[in-house]
């Protein structure tokens, strides 16, 4: 795997600027000429930066306190835009090939001109903690790597560092630059901190992923079609980040996990990026996760997880792609995070994976922006334990998605109280199943219900294609206790199945509106 060092690195410091007004702002630029995108550049408060292009979509990281000023310029003229989050209320003004509008906090925005590429400005508060080469209590990885090697695999130099850590306790250190590796374990009492411009990049190799006991995975390129499956009992036993069996984990910063995954799954490798793994007190916060293989995060048989102002950043083309799945945990908590994903945004179930498998309590999801070309906040399909229950999804904004609440109990679990308070859902992704609510109950590995959930204060500001369904299975099998509070969809409340376009079967029982 060859990396070009020279044209990168040097690019890969933060720049920090004042501007008239004395508003801070500190901007990661990533960008050189290959990387740079060729549609969108941005300019705050008055200094102009080169968006970082993946795949198909622009970005722009940085660190901001109060309000500033932003100008979006693109190579055409500009005749209809979108600044999303709508809730957010941002009045734009174009002229020409320019986009002018104020952004109010630090937040994640998604901006949109002519129905054509996505433009993300992924603009964090400041950092609490932070360090550099001269912090003290730190281990800097550059001390210890080979130098001028560009293109080595440093698995076995990364993780013996790590290893390390878990003894010392110091702080992990990444500077600027890209650190290539196969899969990495971080155990317990290691704290990971990625500066501005650092890369932990996965490989290009296959084979520089092992896989839990030597299992066999689902491969559509080495293995038979007919073996080929997306259920994540069977799909993947690989990742390229592995917290396993550990406690007190933290990985902070403001650099890039990427995990090479549109190259890697073109070989067959269905990798996670993180596998966090019968573990209990794990914080990650603030990088970008970006170009897993499979699905991105996946937070497996593990307690007191807290995911914070991450970036997730897949490939839409890949699939499999999920952002986050807690499985069989207890007590998750993912806030203030972006994630543009192929698959589901948030898939919360119980797999099976390894047989590790408990009933699932307590996930929140909140503060987060989201889009994918499937379903956004979704609990299932997987759903193999006896019980998952206290599931809250509040104040996420949803720019893009063909299914926004979903829950589907097709393994036999008992979902129980789980809520929907105050989501935004903007626009239907074109293809797909195009239904804003779809709550169904299926029997594959058993017969399940879904009982107790609350719908308050969610706003769909446009129609999706399809009406939404509500799907008991039986007589036995029912959704039970489902209350609908202050519905909008196009800005109309909604009071009955026939205004909210509701479909739904003689296996639903006490459906009310308020």
């Amino acid at each position: 795997m060859k990396f070009n060092y020279h044209n990168l690195v040097i690019l890969f410091s933060a720049v920090v600027f004042f501007s008239s007004c004395n508003k801070k702002i500190i901007v990661f630029s990533q960008t050189n000429a290959e990387s740079a995108s060729d549609f969108y550049t941005v300019e705050l408060n008055g200094t102009t930066f080169h968006t970082e292009r993946f795949r198909d979509v622009s970005y722009l990281h940085f660190e901001m306190k109060k309000e500033i000023s932003a100008k979006v310029t693109c190579p055409e003229g500009i005749n209809s835009y979108e600044i999303s989050p709508i809730s957010k209320k941002i009045e734009g003004e174009s002229k020409n090939n320019t986009l002018r509008f104020n952004i109010p906090t630090p937040g994640y925005y998604v901006v949109k001109v002519n129905n054509n590429k996505y433009l993300f400005l992924l603009a964090d508060a400041p950092q609490k903690v932070s360090y550099s080469s001269s912090s003290q209590g730190i281990i800097n990885v550059k001390d210890f790597l080979p130098t001028h090697d560009e293109n080595k695999v440093l698995t076995k130099q990364l993780q013996l560092i790590l290893d390390s850590a878990s003894v010392s306790r110091k702080v992990v250190y990444f500077p600027a630059g890209i650190y290539c590796t196969g899969t990495l374990s971080i155990k317990s009492n290691t704290s990971v901190y990625l500066d501005a411009g650092a890369i932990i990049k996965g490989s290009e190799n296959r084979d520089d992923y092992p896989t839990d006991e030597n299992r066999l995975e689902s491969d559509l390129v080495n293995r038979p079609k007919a073996d080929y499956t997306d259920n994540g009992e069977f799909m993947t036993f690989s990742r390229l980040i592995l917290i396993d069996n550990a406690t007190n984990v933290h990985i902070f910063g403001r650099g890039i996990i990427d995990g090479s995954g549109s190259v890697v799954r073109a070989q067959g490798k269905p990798a996670n990026l993180i596998r966090i793994r019968r573990s209990k007190n794990i914080l990650i916060e603030g990088i970008i996760l970006r170009d897993p293989a499979a699905w991105n995060t996946h937070i497996q048989f593990s307690e007191n997880v807290t995911l914070r102002n991450l970036k997730i950043i897949n490939d839409f083309d890949v699939p499999n792609t999920d952002g986050f799945d807690p499985d069989a945990s207890r007590n998750v908590l993912i806030d203030h995070c972006f994630a543009y994903c192929n698959d589901d945004n948030i898939a919360i179930k119980t797999t099976n994976n390894l047989n590790l498998n408990q009933n699932l309590d307590s996930i929140t999801v909140k503060n987060c922006v989201f889009l994918t070309r499937k379903s956004s906040m979704k609990v299932g399909t997987e759903s193999k334990a006896a019980k998952m229950s206290n599931i809250l999804f509040e104040n996420n904004d949803v720019v893009l998605c063909d299914r926004g609440m979903v829950l589907y109990c097709y393994d036999g679990a008992r979902f129980e109280n789980i809520r929907f308070i105050n989501n935004r859902f903007e626009n239907c992704y074109s293809k797909e199943r195009q239904r804003p609510i779809h709550f169904v109950i299926k029997e594959r590995y058993g017969k399940g219900s879904i009982e107790n959930v609350l719908i308050k204060d969610c706003v769909f500001y446009k129609s999706f294609p399809k009406p939404s369904e509500i799907l008991g299975l039986d007589e036995s099998n029912r959704i039970k206790n489902l209350a609908i509070e202050n519905l909008v969809i196009e800005n109309k409340k909604v009071t009955s199945l026939k205004e909210g376009d509701i479909e739904i079967n003689e296996f639903v029982n006490g459906l009310t509106f308020k």
